[in-house]
């Protein structure tokens, strides 16, 4: 081979660089166009959310003019037809609601009071088709667009059923210009060039952040209008009424069947694309041209600290405690923390799964595994036990007089009490509500008994919680082993029913002891 046919190292390295060229431009093909489906899914999300708030806000406005109109309609001026007076009394309360006015309506469609006429006025008479559903059905309704009689411009309406000895004989009904619903944009501060809307269910605009008044009342385009009769939240590409072409996305009402749409230009998704394809071009380049230094020593670095994780790994599998040290790689850090925050995790749920949230003291699984234990132990050796069995008298009148937090606060009194009170070999557990049970252990049932007199004067002193002293009583029952049982199930029940009988025979000043 001639020595100009000989390839050298830069020559070797270029046909490397290449070969990393080809493959990782494919990727970035693939990436830009999963970027992309990805950011625009996250911004179709996005936006559906803010229509569904604009939706929620739009609902909240409605909802609190109807219940205004419900709360007048019980006026007892209505059923005294003194509408002198309940002109008055609707012109008070319509400052605090968007609407522009309050009508008053008879069967007829006979406009019997409006706030936007002084009260002897000549009124209109106007009946309105959804208006006068509320007579057929004795619902309230939200109107659509409709052209108003008295303000002449249109307008929509809330009506409610006025029922006089249980009879509806008006509607009440608040009158709102589109232009009080336009407020409704400005709380979730929409970008300037995107164009929201609000459709009555007809498709009509009700309200609009760009030219309200031109296109006011007109029906939106047919492919928005037909998707939202199809489904109650959607994105679509469609034009606006200005034929502006943009990416809709909408959330449809179920209180009024309205539609708040949400139309976001096209330019503007495509621009995002543009973006993210140049950050994916800056970041391949940057990839290419550091990987071929830093390939070899990040690839042993990495595969060290890799490593170094199995053994974390290992002890968190063995449900040991799990420390890992810094290992001065960011994502391997992560992945150390995670192990140690599973391993904390995980023993925490093995603790709540044996104890009681509330006392920390043991529950009624980890008491019963510890007994049948105990009780293996005495079936060799010969030795003894006993159960207590507790019940705190008096406990439900503290809930009832004092409320659940301060009857919380007495259960964790009461389990410090018992923790104090027995050696640390004794378990002491919380079986459930106000019932507590204890395992003394090389203990025969006349020292038991012992212990559950010192332990009932005990819990009978008072509790200082907060600004009260309260005072509370126990009935305990006893059970010891052989004697009562030589399972944990039959000396649970043997002690439950030695404490119920000491409830029945206690005096209730003083707590009582009955032994098995």
């Amino acid at each position: 081979m001639r020595p100009g046919r000989i390839p050298t190292i830069r020559s070797r390295l270029a046909l490397l660089v290449i070969a990393c060229v080809v493959p990782a431009s494919l990727m970035a093909v693939v990436l830009i166009s999963y970027s992309y489906e990805r950011e625009r899914g996250r911004l179709v999300r996005d936006s559906i959310a803010t229509a569904r708030a604009l939706t929620s806000a739009m609902d909240r406005d409605l909802a609190g003019v109807q219940s205004a109109l419900y709360a007048l309609a019980t006026s007892p001026y209505l059923s005294s037809n003194d509408f002198r007076a309940f002109h008055s009394q609707a012109k008070e309360v319509l400052p605090n609601l968007i609407a522009n006015n309050i009508v008053l309506i008879d069967a007829n469609g006979q406009h019997q009071v409006n706030t936007l006429r002084s009260f002897g006025e000549p009124l209109p008479s106007a009946r309105s088709k959804q208006l006068a559903r509320i007579f057929e059905t004795g619902r309230p309704v939200i109107t659509d667009l409709f052209p108003g009689p008295a303000i002449g411009r249109p307008v929509l309406a809330i009506g409610v059923p006025v029922r006089v000895e249980n009879k509806i004989v008006y509607t009440l009904n608040a009158g709102i210009v589109p232009e009080r619903l336009s407020s409704i944009f400005t709380q979730q501060r929409l970008p300037p060039d995107w164009i929201a809307a609000i459709f009555d269910s007809t498709g009509a605009v009700v309200a609009r952040t760009h030219e309200m008044n031109r296109f006011l009342g007109k029906k939106g385009s047919p492919a928005l209008i037909k998707r939202m009769q199809e489904v109650a939240e959607d994105s679509l590409e469609s034009t606006t009424l200005e034929g502006i072409p943009v990416l809709t996305v909408f959330s449809r009402s179920a209180v009024s069947n309205w539609t708040v749409a949400i139309g976001i230009p096209i330019k503007d998704v495509t621009s995002e694309l543009g973006r993210l394809l140049w950050w994916l071009i800056l970041g391949l380049a940057i990839l290419l041209m550091s990987s071929l230094a830093l390939a070899w020593v990040i690839g042993g670095r990495i595969a060290r600290t890799v490593r170094d994780l199995c053994e974390p790994a290992l002890a968190l599998g063995l449900g040991e405690a799990v420390t890992v040290p810094s290992l001065h790689l960011k994502e391997a850090d992560e992945v150390g923390r995670a192990l140690m925050k599973a391993s904390r995790m995980l023993q925490e749920a093995q603790h709540l799964a044996h104890h009681d949230a509330l006392t920390g003291l043991a529950n009624h699984l980890l008491f019963t595994e510890i007994v049948d234990h105990q009780l293996s132990i005495c079936g060799r050796t010969g030795s003894t036990l006993a159960v207590l069995y507790f019940d705190i008298d008096g406990f439900k009148a503290v809930n009832d007089t004092h409320g659940h937090a301060t009857g919380d606060q007495l259960l964790r009194a009461v389990a410090a009490r018992l923790k104090s009170g027995i050696r640390s070999s004794d378990i002491a557990a919380r079986l459930g509500g106000d019932e507590f049970g204890i395992l003394l252990v090389l203990t025969g049932a006349q020292a038991a008994a012992k212990v559950a007199r010192k332990l009932a004067d005990r819990l009978s002193l008072p509790y200082p919680i907060g600004q009260l002293a309260i005072e509370i009583s126990a009935s305990i029952g006893v059970a010891a082993y052989p004697d009562s049982g030589t399972t944990s199930e039959e000396l649970l029940h043997c002690a439950d029913e030695a404490m119920y009988k000491a409830k029945a025979d206690r005096e209730r000043s003083h707590p009582s002891l009955v032994a098995f």
